[in-house]
């Protein structure tokens, strides 16, 4: 069973990109990828909570917490780094 899960994460995110930046803020997020995305980096995205988080936080009366993953190829690093900071 693990094989098979390792199997579907690495058809999303593949081993060779690199997460970059991390962070529970949407308008942080949008920044950074925009940054990216001006500085012609490939990038991909993974958010971890979404509607369920939401869902089950709001019913007891608490903050969704939705984490936002930005990851490039190896190769591009630096490049996204510079472009980010």
């Amino acid at each position: 069973m693990a094989s098979v899960l390792k199997g579907i994460w690495h058809f999303f995110i593949p081993r060779e990109r690199t997460l970059i930046y991390t962070t529970f803020d949407q308008g942080q997020y949008f920044r950074v990828k925009s940054r990216l995305s001006a500085a012609g980096v490939p990038h991909r995205s993974k958010i971890n909570g979404g509607m369920s988080a939401t869902t089950q936080r709001a019913a007891f009366g608490g903050k969704a917490t939705v984490q936002h993953e930005l990851y490039v190829h190896k190769e591009d690093e630096h490049k996204a780094l510079q472009a980010i900071h």
